[in-house]
């Protein structure tokens, strides 16, 4: 289950950086695919500088529902650092995309 969630992030987050970069002119596949770095970057942040230190041996041997919770603040932490990273680095690149006329 843990799993699905974390692809579909995964996926939510190419396209979304794809569609971002495209509206201002920027190449779409190679922010998505920095996007989906951040992504996995925060979320082995998340595994293994916090939650490995802090759990110690029970990182290892853990219950079923211990491992969701590992699982959904790790896809957490990785979707905030990509948050964070399209606000404070993509949306800073490029030409801002045209005001649509009301």
């Amino acid at each position: 289950m843990t799993a699905i969630l974390s692809m579909l992030a995964v996926l939510g987050t190419a396209l979304w950086y794809y569609q971002t970069a495209g509206r201002r002119g920027l190449p779409g596949l190679a922010w998505a695919i920095a996007g989906v770095l951040v992504y996995y970057g925060g979320f082995l942040f998340w595994m293994h500088a916090i939650l490995r230190p802090a759990m110690g041996g029970g990182f290892q041997v853990h219950g079923f529902w211990t491992g969701i919770g590992m699982d959904l603040t790790a896809i957490a932490c990785g979707a905030l650092c990509m948050a964070g990273f399209r606000r404070q680095v993509l949306l800073k690149k490029g030409n801002p995309p045209a005001a649509t006329p009301s």
